[in-house]
Order: structure tokens, then C-alpha cells, then sequence
């Protein structure tokens, strides 16, 4: 439910096969008639306001009695969920299948209720978008679809871009993997704005420095700093809250979370057979994903104390995947699970990680979730309620 509209759905009467049609009423006027499904979307309300909602149903016999009546109050901003309002943008992508071709990029606005595909045309595989702190502006890696249409070479590069309610502009191209045959990878703000830190070649981790990039679809060629380089495999970097230098990140021969502090790395957090996507809440705490048979979400610290699982992965869903976690408040997050109740693969889901509370995204803004893998989600916004 939004500030100007809702969505209502109600027990089909039975037996069903004895229903023609459903009217919806608001206030005691009518306002939908002939209804097949059980299910109405309402919009041009008033935020804010107070509206009752009855319904009936008629049958080659009559019209049944009027419903016990439903009072609903709209949202002054935002989307509300079981008493949960939610305000801002959230990003993700979607595929079938790692890789270039097939992934579409998806924007939620919790203040209009609605999703919008944002894929930019000249992009190919764009994933795991990163907001800027005041959420104007996002950090992507994909493949320039116009650059390997020229050179037959397809590179993953970063770019930035504008965010606006209908979707990005000012696609910005910062790497050149085609020209220079670097891979960049994995990008992600600081939390004050200042760097981007991204995995570049697989065993360096580095970062740009984002005064010195302009965002107006012009593409530039910004200094890198290295930061770490491996002998091995690195990736999924992430800066520490309050700091552009000390940040997680993922090792692909000790499958663990490692810390890099003024460049001492050490390893933190090795859970079953691999852990990765760490991303920080706070100074010293961070969400990661890690697993066995399969991936749960884990919040750990920068001490390397026990590291304890999401409360919302209970016995029930204990067998289904999580991953790719993303703070929305110290406690709520939004995070990929292929847990009952979602629409594909893998859904966005948003929870309380310590009360164990979950909501699929389609129960906020309904058709979110596809029926392929949605991953990699970043949120800017705010969260407030039970």
C-alpha cells in the first residue's frame, strides 16, 4: 500500500465454480463490477486517508450479502506492509544465467509502489549496482555493448550513473577493459562517497577516487589506487563504515572473509565451504554469505566473534538459499532467497535479521519478483514500523 493506492484481495467463495462476478465497493460506492478474480488494484487515493472496502459476490441465484468491511488508511509516504512503511529506491538485477547476455537491471520506488526495467541499451550484463551515500547516483560493472560490437572482445568495466525516478542517465564508462584488457569487477562506494573500491584483474583490489569523476555520460579514465595485490584470486571488496582505506573482502583459496587494515589483510570468517558478499553495517559489523550445502547470511565483526546466522532462517527454510544481503536499517535488510512463498529462482526478500521477521518484495510492490533469479540488490531509503 502506497500513499495513492492498494491492492486487495480477498477468499474466493465457494464453491468457486457457483461465482460469476465480484463488485468492490469503497466507502459504499462501487467502485470495481464484473470482477472474475478475487484481486483489485485501487489507485487515486489520497495519502494519508481513511477508506472502508466491502465486497460481494453474485451467483446465477443473486448477490450475496455484503462483506464484514476492511478499513484501510493509505501511507502519508512510502509502502506500508504489515504496519512496515518503507520509503526510497531499491536496485537489482535479474538472469537466468551468469554472464553477459539475459540480465536485465530493476528499480522498486517505495514511494510510488511501482518497478521499472532500467536496463541501460548500451550495457550488457550489468550487475551488482551500488548506491551512492545520498542515493543520486549508482556504481555498476557490466560489459560496453558498443565497444565490443567494435572490437569482438567483451570486458567487464564500471560505470556510473544518475538516478531518476524513471531510471538512469548520464551512463558514465570509467574502465576500459577492451582497450587495455583489464577486468573490473565488484564496485562499491565508500560510505562517505569519496571512493569507489573495485576488484580489477582478479587478484588486485583497487579504488578510484570519485572527486576526480564527473557523472555526465562522458566517458573518462580516472587514476586507480591499488589497494591489495594477491598472488591469488580476490574479490567482493567492501569498505569499512568511516574509513576509504580498511575493507572486507572475499579469498578464493581460503574460501573466507579476510579484513584488510592499512594493509594488513587477515582472515576473519571461514563458514563451511566458502563465505562471501561481505558488506558492512556499521565501524565494525558486517553481513556475509556463507555456507555448506547451502548459503545462509551471517552477521560477523571485524573482532572475528562467532558469527551468527539470520534469525529468519529457521527450521522450515533451512534446506533454501540465502544470500546477497544489503542493509536497509541496523537490523532490517533485503536479501536473495530461493525460501518458499517467492516467484522464481531466487526473490528479493526484506527481514529483521534478529527478530526473524521476513516479507517476500511482492507483498510491498506486487510483480517485483520475476520468474528468474533476482540477486544483487542496493537500497537507499528508510524503513520505520514494528
Amino acid at each position: 500500500m502506497t500513499a495513492s493506492g492498494l491492492v486487495l484481495d480477498w477468499t474466493a467463495t465457494s464453491p468457486a465454480n457457483c461465482i460469476s462476478t465480484y463488485t468492490v465497493l469503497q466507502d459504499d460506492q462501487a467502485i470495481a463490477t464484473g470482477l472474475a478474480t478475487p484481486s483489485l488494484s485501487v489507485s487515486g487515493l489520497i495519502a494519508n486517508h481513511t477508506y472502508q472496502y466491502t465486497v460481494t459476490a453474485t451467483d446465477a441465484v443473486g448477490t450475496s450479502a455484503t462483506s464484514t468491511a476492511l478499513s484501510v488508511t493509505t501511507a502519508t509516504t512510502g509502502t506500508i506492509l504489515q504496519g512496515i512503511t518503507i520509503t526510497g529506491r531499491l536496485i537489482w538485477h535479474s538472469y537466468d544465467t551468469y554472464g553477459f547476455s539475459g540480465v536485465r537491471s530493476w528499480m522498486a520506488d517505495f514511494d510510488t509502489g511501482t518497478v521499472t526495467d532500467i536496463t541501460p541499451s548500451r550495457l550488457a550484463g550489468a550487475m551488482n549496482y551500488h548506491f551512492s551515500p545520498d542515493g543520486q547516483v549508482v556504481v555498476v560493472m557490466a560489459d560496453d555493448n558498443v565497444e565490443t560490437t567494435q572490437t569482438g572482445r567483451p570486458a567487464w568495466d564500471l560505470f556510473v550513473a544518475s538516478v531518476t525516478p524513471s531510471g538512469l542517465t548520464n551512463l558514465t564508462k570509467l574502465t576500459h577493459g577492451q582497450a587495455d584488457g583489464s577486468r573490473n569487477e565488484d564496485p562499491k562506494f565508500s560510505a562517505d562517497g569519496s571512493r569507489i573500491i573495485f576488484k580489477h584483474n582478479l587478484t588486485q583490489i583497487a579504488s578510484i577516487d570519485v572527486s576526480t569523476v564527473a557523472v555526465n555520460g562522458v566517458d573518462q579514465t580516472p587514476a586507480q589506487t591499488v589497494l591489495l595485490q594477491s598472488t591469488t584470486e580476490v574479490g567482493m571488496p567492501y569498505f569499512l563504515q568511516g574509513s576509504n582505506r580498511d575493507f572486507l573482502y572475499a579469498d578464493s583459496v581460503t574460501n573466507a572473509i579476510w579484513l584488510d587494515t592499512a594493509g594488513q589483510p587477515r582472515s576473519l570468517y571461514a563458514v563451511g565451504s566458502h563465505a562471501y558478499y561481505p558488506i558492512a553495517l556499521d565501524t565494525t559489523r558486517f553481513y556475509f554469505a556463507a555456507g555448506q550445502a547451502n548459503d545462509w547470511i551471517y552477521r560477523g565483526d571485524t573482532a572475528g566473534s562467532s558469527a551468527v546466522p539470520a534469525a529468519f532462517i529457521t527450521a522450515a527454510v533451512q534446506s533454501a538459499e540465502f544470500a546477497d544481503p544489503f542493509p536497509v536499517t541496523s537490523d532490517w535488510l533485503v536479501y536473495t532467497s530461493t525460501a518458499p512463498g517467492g516467484s522464481g529462482t531466487y526473490d528479493l526478500w526484506i527481514g529483521n535479521f534478529t527478530a526473524g521477521i521476513a516479507y517476500n518484495l511482492n507483498g510491498w510492490i506486487r510483480g517485483a519478483n520475476h520468474s528468474n533469479s533476482d540477486l544483487g540488490p542496493t537500497f537507499h531509503g528508510t524503513l520505520s514500523g514494528p
